[in-house]
């Protein structure tokens, strides 16, 4: 368990008081989720799921699924471990969120959504690892637009999961992998930033969240990613000795973010280049002002193997 995370998610874990289990609740008025990223076939919905990979880590993943009456529900549904399925997650270095044989109901109302599990859905050996996988199912559910928050009832208990988190009150969306030094006092004075490295494996890109003291902008960014994550299960692609010499954002909104002349090496491996190049313009594009990036070496036009993956990628995983 990565030190820093684990200090992470106890203090956000000791922010809520401990109670007990027990009761259910009364079923809230559903509301249909309105369709976001419809894809050509009118019976697929491109969805964003939140799986946990191999080292611990939450990580977005595009899933073409059905398009059915309570699609929320359904995206949910594919958290849960399926023998069948789970071959597609394994290829990626992913595991499945809920337990196997989990039933679940959804309803929404007025931006809450309340999820109903049963019993033993959300099922971890310790605290960390559960709240990770709550951190999991409200970021799948807080990417449909009508939801804001997200209200967990599992069957046989009331306020609180088997290892101790809280789930009596509405969850917003979760910072994810949050690495830093930084003490929760000195974070809330710095500036968060989203930066994104490749896995262990090279099969998926990581998010990560961190803080850094003065303005939160691309310079910032790309000199934090330069610097790599500095946590296992990722890894920094830029070659030895890569520097920064600048980022400029023009008024057009083109980012040219201008690297010394060690980033050429990157050349010599098309699949490294590519997810170095994804890397990069992921980090910048999470700015309002940016809407294309063009990468430079020594002020001359980046004209490596993987020029044609410039385009702005538009999930950060894919799962087939």
């Amino acid at each position: 368990m990565h030190k820093r995370i684990l200090a992470i998610l106890l203090a956000i874990f000791l922010l809520f008081a401990f109670a007990g289990c027990g009761d259910k609740s009364q079923e809230e008025p559903y509301e249909e989720v309105p369709a976001v990223h419809i894809v050509d076939d009118p019976g697929l919905r491109n969805t964003i799921l939140y799986l946990e990979d191999d080292n611990g880590y939450i990580v977005p993943v595009m899933k073409q699924i059905p398009w059915v009456e309570g699609i929320g529900a359904a995206a949910v549904s594919q958290l849960i471990a399926n023998p069948d399925t789970d071959a597609e997650m394994e290829y990626l270095g992913l595991k499945p969120i809920l337990s196997e044989g989990t039933e679940l109901s959804l309803s929404i109302k007025e931006g809450v959504a309340t999820l109903k599990l049963s019993e033993n859905a959300i099922a971890a050996d310790n605290a960390v690892d559960e709240l990770k996988k709550v951190m999991a199912v409200v970021n799948t559910l807080a990417e449909f637009q009508s939801i804001d928050s997200v209200l967990i009832k599992q069957e046989g208990c009331s306020e609180e999961l088997p290892q101790g988190t809280v789930i009596s009150q509405p969850f917003p969306p979760f910072d994810l992998n949050v690495i830093t030094t930084l003490s929760q006092e000195d974070q809330e004075n710095a500036s968060r930033l989203m930066l994104y490295f490749p896995s262990e494996s090279g099969s998926i890109i990581v998010p990560v969240t961190t803080y850094v003291g003065g303005q939160a902008d691309p310079y910032a960014a790309m000199h934090e990613l330069i610097k790599g994550p500095g946590e296992a299960g990722l890894k920094s692609l830029f070659p030895k000795g890569t520097t920064l010499l600048n980022v400029d954002v023009d008024e057009d909104g083109v980012a040219s973010v201008d690297f010394s002349k060690e980033f050429k090496a990157i050349s010599e491996d098309a699949q490294q280049e590519r997810a170095l190049i994804r890397c990069v313009m992921l980090t910048l594009m999470q700015f309002d002002n940016v809407e294309e990036v063009r990468i430079l070496v020594e002020g001359e036009e980046y004209t490596g193997a993987a020029q044609a993956a410039m385009a702005y990628p538009d999930y950060v995983n894919v799962m087939e």
